[in-house]
């Protein structure tokens, strides 16, 4: 998330158990581990806590055909065609600074996930980090690659089909290289692809089937790979010669095949991964005992050989997007860190129109509710997400008005940083905005008032069984071919303002109790 971290990967290893539990988690899982029988895969984007986010819809043509794009952080494009239409989540720069390098230039602050009018879905990016011997061969290109902050924009600015995105984004990284490790998914209804680098300009892209399932949560998952299977792996023609050079190669380089993980990350397992894979195959892992093998990817058999992509990630049910939502909820991994999560079902037998459902929540998870949109019918979204506000503000005294909650955060003393208590509170107007809405609920839940959480959680519950139930009236309008964009978008915004609604009525009870 965001540059700051690029300069902290290497941190990330050591501080895995307490830091990482606070960061971006995706899961994906075939459709053959599916009730529906569709593919689903989710990400949840991570950064702080009270980090005001935004949704909307972006028409098309907002970018000119030979228009030069300037990024956050140097990168730069040129767009061959008007742009597509999208639907995204994005940081808030309504106040025309951009919160990501405080830059003022015309651009898009960090867009998180969405889905374009062409039907290609994505979710830019699961941070990854590398080792230090790979690091030296193929750094990262700082001034002018590609950077978190700028591919979503791009990539459904541009992209017709999901292959059209990873074929764009494989030469992005070839021409320019990028600025940070990253696991990305690029979708549409024919094709999903999941696509690793950890370095400057080496990848690997890998074409998912409905036969696996894995978990990233900001892990290489990428395991053994046989580069000749080229209708399901696109890979940076130097992969295998920069681990060589490296001295981290790992793998059978006259059968062309890499284990990437191994070759090109830590392969350290975190919380999040022993947490995860207990909840979703029903094992009893405890620290220590989960191992790469566990939960990698790979298109490699037995005996050596070239599979179907798979893993030992195998389910105890039929998930549901309602399973998933749990998995994103479940401690370690919905935290007050969580900014938005979203969550794509891509129906590959639908008209394309309606091939993909998105459901997605703002804050954190633990005290969040998930509403549905058909992105590709959606022409305009409930106002209460387009609310933007200035920062929240951390002060060392007690405020003496607004909405606040005790934290802490970090300060200069003596040229050290330390720790200091104090409080954060929230910019005036919050109670309009979507984000700060469910921001404020949880952080009276967590550090207000904790007593209160289950309470709290139980009635977000039943509001989340009110907008399931009315999400099957919105898919039956689909298949009896009554649904319009008028019809689709418009309960949308009734579930988010549902939502909403409940979210400030059950704080406000909490509050005056």
């Amino acid at each position: 998330m965001k540059k700051l971290l690029t300069s902290v990967m290497s941190l990330m290893t050591a501080l895995s158990l307490t830091f990482g539990a606070s960061a971006c988690t995706a899961i994906y899982v075939g459709g053959d581990y599916t009730e529906s029988g569709n593919p689903i895969f989710s990400r949840i984007e991570d950064l702080s806590n009270s980090y005001n986010k935004v949704y909307n819809v972006v028409p098309a043509g907002v970018h000119k055909a030979g228009e030069a794009y300037e990024g956050c952080y140097g990168f730069t494009y040129t767009f061959t065609h008007d742009s597509y239409g999208y639907n995204a989540f994005q940081d808030d720069n309504l106040s025309g600074t951009c919160p990501d390098c405080d830059g003022t230039h015309t651009h898009t602050p960090y867009q998180a996930a969405g889905t374009n009018e062409m039907g290609v879905s994505m979710t830019a990016t699961e941070t990854l980090g590398n080792n230090e011997a790979i690091d030296a061969v193929d750094p990262m290109n700082y001034d002018t690659g590609i950077e978190e902050a700028d591919i979503t924009t791009v990539i459904l600015s541009e992209a017709a089909t999901a292959k059209e995105g990873v074929e764009l984004l494989t030469k992005i990284y070839d021409e320019k290289g990028c600025q940070g490790g990253s696991g990305i998914f690029i979708a549409d209804q024919k094709e999903i692809w999941y696509i690793e680098n950890t370095t400057g300009s080496q990848y690997v892209a890998v074409k998912l089937n409905n036969g696996v399932c894995f978990l990233e949560p900001n892990m290489s998952v990428i395991g053994l790979v046989d580069l000749d299977d080229t209708d399901n792996v696109i890979a940076s023609k130097d992969l295998i010669a920069k681990a060589k050079e490296a001295g981290t190669f790992v793998g059978n380089e006259e059968e062309n095949q890499i284990d990437f993980m191994q070759s090109y990350e830590t392969g350290y397992v975190g919380i999040r991964m022993i947490n995860g894979l207990n909840f979703v195959t029903g094992s009893n892992y405890a620290e220590g005992d989960v191992k790469a093998e566990d939960y990698v990817i790979s298109n490699v058999g037995e005996d050596g050989s070239i599979v179907p992509f798979a893993s030992k990630v195998v389910p105890a049910k039929k998930f549901t997007v309602s399973d998933v939502a749990a998995y994103q909820s479940l401690p370690t991994i919905g935290t007050p860190r969580n900014l938005e999560t979203h969550i794509f079902e891509i129906n590959p037998d639908a008209d394309v129109k309606v091939g993909a459902v998105e459901w997605v929540s703002m804050n954190d998870n633990a005290f969040s509710l998930f509403v549905p949109y058909y992105p590709m019918m959606t022409t305009d979204v409930f106002d209460a997400y387009k609310v933007g506000t200035e920062p929240a503000v951390f002060t060392e005294e007690k405020p003496e008005e607004g909405f606040f909650y005790p934290t802490t955060s970090k300060k200069k003393v003596d040229d050290e940083w330390v720790t200091v208590e104090g409080y954060k509170t929230l910019p005036a107007g919050w109670e309009t905005s979507y984000y700060w809405t469910f921001d404020a609920l949880s952080n009276y839940c967590e550090y207000v008032n904790p007593d209160c959480a289950e309470e709290v959680k139980a009635k977000l519950a039943d509001v989340q069984a009110e907008i399931d139930a009315e999400f099957l009236v919105m898919k039956a309008s689909v298949e009896d071919g009554t649904a319009t964009p008028e019809s689709l978008t418009a309960a949308s915004s009734a579930l988010a303002e549902k939502a909403f609604t409940a979210a400030g009525t059950i704080l406000a009870e909490q509050m005056n109790k």
